[in-house]
């Protein structure tokens, strides 16, 4: 996640259709779709998750130098002139939300492959430093590797359509992500999270689990920084049967 030269970051949940486009689905996502947002203009790496509890249900997080890298010529090209595979994916996709953040706190110094994320909206202007502190905490104990949160700048949608994330109240939408080695141990301090943030915010969304799949940063891609990617087209003939 987040490291020392990315100030904000996408966080991206959705589901897909059904098995039967799972494993095309898995194959665009890893070897096309992630790798062509990683390498352009403004991003630093992502990381993709599985939910275990859902597994048609994904979570991927792009880390971001600003989140001036989703309002790019670049970024706007890869939505508005797809590669033949992602307009094809993009039929598949359901429960479709994004949240584009600027990293409010940072906690630890590794990670882990266990990852819960708790939504809340809140109004609250002193919760930040309550809340980095409760995670510091967190993390001192070994309650969590990591603990990372942000928060969406009101007013800008970044000129993408959303689903509704379920939340209700006053105030600006936030993420936790909190990753932990033990996943019982990670459930545990989900828990705690939404306790200590209830009496305190808007609302609070369920925590949700995930297991880490794959990660890509855009200094280990083939092509150059800033530059679309080609599109892997072997791999989407397979799928396609030509």
């Amino acid at each position: 996640m987040s490291n020392s030269s990315a100030q904000s970051f996408l966080a991206l949940w959705n589901g897909i259709a059904s098995e039967q486009v799972q494993a095309e689905y898995e194959s665009w996502h890893t070897f096309e779709h992630v790798p062509e947002r990683v390498g352009l203009p403004g991003f630093v790496e992502a990381t993709r998750y599985r939910c275990v509890e859902q597994p048609l249900r994904y979570f991927t997080y792009y880390s971001l130098h600003s989140l001036g890298a989703l309002d790019t010529p670049e970024y706007r090209n890869v939505f508005t002139q797809p590669t033949p595979w992602s307009a094809r994916m993009r039929l598949v996709l359901r429960d479709f939300y994004r949240l584009p953040c600027e990293v409010g706190g940072v906690h630890g110094q590794g990670t882990a492959s266990q990852l819960a994320t708790v939504l809340w909206r809140s109004e609250s202007p002193d919760l930040a430093d309550k809340l980095n502190t409760w995670l510091q905490a967190l993390v001192w104990r070994g309650e969590a590797v990591r603990a990372e949160w942000g928060a969406a700048p009101s007013g800008q949608d970044y000129w993408l359509p959303n689903t509704a994330n379920g939340l209700e109240g006053a105030g600006q939408d936030h993420v936790v992500m909190l990753q932990h080695l033990d996943a019982q141990a990670l459930r545990q301090s989900a828990q705690a999270l939404r306790a200590f943030l209830q009496p305190q915010v808007s609302s609070v969304g369920p925590a949700e689990f995930f297991q880490q799949l794959t990660h890509v940063r855009q200094d280990g891609l083939d092509s150059a920084p800033g530059q679309r990617r080609a599109p892997h087209t072997s791999l989407f003939d397979q799928f396609s049967g030509k």
